[in-house]
């Protein structure tokens, strides 16, 4: 369970850097596996709220994996 909880963990971690990343970066000069779009300098706010809130519910599902691998045993 807590190697599950730490790959959790570390996909939260990518989603916030990714969402971030969409947050800050112009849809022009994303990488290319981002979706990158030539001929608009807008952000991509939808994009950057789905990965922002998926890191979210990926980091509370780390949270409880975490929490159940340390309750004792019945």
């Amino acid at each position: 369970m807590v190697i599950i909880g730490v790959l959790l963990l570390i996909a939260a971690i990518v989603l916030f850097v990714i969402g971030v990343i969409y947050f800050t970066v112009p849809a022009d000069k994303l990488p290319s596996f981002m979706g990158r779009v030539s001929s608009t300098t807008v952000h991509r706010n939808r994009r950057a709220i789905a990965a922002v809130v998926l890191g979210v519910v990926v980091l509370i599902a780390s949270i409880v994996t975490f929490a159940r691998s340390r309750a004792p045993a019945r």
